[in-house]
């Protein structure tokens, strides 16, 4: 038997957590157009909230900055984690290294901190303050829910894994792949074996490389073997791997890139890409990530940007008295989390699916991508700008939550509904596809034959038309570390961190990610 309720259900769940109504829209209701990037959480949660029909929930470890002691998390975080940042003045944990602690520590790097040793800080990005990513992915899984406090996660009973594997400077690739085996129960030398192995990872960073093992570039090729090596090691476990696709504005970032991996890219509130997002063809599915003004084209128009992903986070400059800190993150990193968080809740449906079923039942459930006329189709890589997503481009759908636990009830005899695209149109949406440059041009219609001979009215003269906007430049990734292959930035390089300050009322944008 799997663990769906009746069918029959009309209700909607709605979390009583306090800031769940008025800050997470991204884990509301598909209601409107406005929301039709929603990936509709209330309707799957009427179907399972994460309780397994048979043993324990699945594992879902977040390959991460570690993640922090939040009473919003404690709960849920009920796992022994492991720190794998190998380089101890990158882990910034007091000089250990690799130990059994995966605490975020904090991954800021201050200008003043990097002039004074230029030799081990150079090609890392400055940070003024730390970004606690890892916290707030872990929330978006699995804070503690319906405790009438704080924020929602996505299983109500999630087993959260920390794994630490970023730092002061993003993440080494062996760290990465050592993380990613040592997650799944494989053996590691030199760290004890994990007894909880995950059936989930969530992988929130990327590097600007390829994941293609024959590469020109020798060096490259070997990081992407080591990743291909461990992805198919993984894969003969049933495990599944999901990463994001980057925030670059352009190609899909590695490990995102790789076979064998589901990668999954972001959508705004209404379902279009955001702006940030990379995009390509090695992509599965699209999830809401958030579309923050970040001074590019369209941000000045209501209705275009939305907050990002609110979570659980650290300690704040001034740290909230209750000790209760949560944020707004936008990124891919953040719509990542949502898939894995949906093939959480399949698996605690139904506990015999396949890898192969889980995947082919998220990617055949997801909805038709918006379309928006007025901002074009996207295109390739190189379109840095908002846009709507096509299956090439941006995966097989926008995430459906509800559907996909549908598919887990029946796999083998699924079928989606009949749902036609979502259309989007506004006022908004067609001056943005002005500035663009991207909105459709009307024809001139044929001039119509005056019937009689009547005085003709002096024509008013044709305006000049508008020229069209150059095409903005994507904003730099930042830097890599000594030996860029086997180096990975966070995928938030584009990307900022609303932090909320509820008991104050405000908000302070803090610096952009590695």
């Amino acid at each position: 038997m799997l663990a769906l309720l009746a069918t029959d259900v009309l209700r909607a769940a709605t979390p009583n957590d306090s800031l769940y109504t008025n800050k997470q829209w991204w884990l509301g209701s598909r209601d409107s157009s406005a929301n039709a990037g929603l990936a509709n959480f209330p309707k799957a949660w009427d179907l399972n909230q994460g309780s397994p029909v048979s043993g324990a929930a699945p594992v879902i470890a977040v390959l991460d900055t570690g993640v922090r002691d939040h009473p919003d998390l404690r709960a849920n975080l009920i796992l022994p984690g492991y720190n794998f940042i190998s380089k101890a003045e990158y882990a910034n944990n007091g000089g250990v290294g690799r130990n059994n602690d995966p605490t975020d520590t904090g991954d800021a790097l201050t200008q003043a901190e990097k002039d004074a040793n230029l030799a081990l800080w150079d090609g890392c990005p400055v940070q003024s303050s730390p970004s606690w990513h890892g916290t707030l992915v872990a929330g978006q899984l699995g804070a503690v829910t319906n405790n009438g406090k704080g924020v929602a996660g996505i299983n109500w009973n999630a087993q959260i894994l920390p794994v630490r594997v970023s730092g002061k400077c993003g993440a080494a690739v062996q760290d990465m792949v050592d993380g990613m085996r040592w997650a799944a129960g494989l053996p590691v030398s030199g760290v004890p074996l994990n007894t909880h192995p995950a059936k989930i990872l969530v992988i929130g960073f990327a590097g600007v490389a390829s994941c293609d093992t024959a590469d020109a570039n020798p060096e490259v090729a070997r990081a992407a073997k080591l990743y291909q090596d461990a992805i198919a090691e993984l894969r003969a476990r049933n495990v599944l791997i999901v990463a994001a696709a980057g925030n670059t504005r352009g190609a899909v970032g590695r490990p995102a890139n790789c076979a064998g991996v589901l990668g999954v890219t972001a959508v705004n509130r209404q379902g279009f890409k955001a702006t940030y997002a990379n995009m390509g063809p090695q992509l599965a599915l699209a999830a809401t990530g958030g579309d923050a003004n970040y001074k590019r084209t369209c941000d000045d128009l209501a209705g275009i940007p939305d907050e990002g992903i609110f979570s659980t986070s650290g300690p704040a400059a001034t740290p909230s008295p209750t000790g209760e800190d949560y944020a707004a993150g936008t990124g891919t990193s953040f719509a990542a989390p949502q898939v894995a968080g949906v093939a959480s809740l399949m698996w605690a449906a139904n506990p015999a699916l396949t890898l192969a079923q889980v995947e082919a039942g998220l990617k055949i459930s997801a909805r038709p991508h918006v379309a928006a006329a007025a901002l074009g189709e996207c295109s390739s890589a190189s379109n840095a700008q908002r846009c709507s997503c096509t299956t090439s481009t941006c995966g097989s759908g926008l995430l459906d939550a509800e559907e996909a636990l549908r598919f887990a009830a029946a796999p083998s005899t699924y079928a989606p509904p009949s749902r036609s695209p979502v259309s989007l149109s506004s006022a908004a949406l067609d001056q943005c596809g002005i500035k663009q440059g991207t909105a459709p041009v009307d024809p001139t219609p044929a001039p119509t034959p005056t019937p009689n001979p009547t005085p003709t009215p002096t024509p008013a003269p044709t305006p000049a038309p508008t020229p069209t906007p150059a095409p903005e430049p994507a904003p730099s990734g930042g830097g890599g570390g000594a030996a860029a292959p086997f180096w990975v930035l966070g995928v938030a390089a584009a990307a900022a961190l609303l932090r909320r300050r509820e008991e104050e009322g405000q908000d302070e944008n803090l610096t952009q990610r590695k």
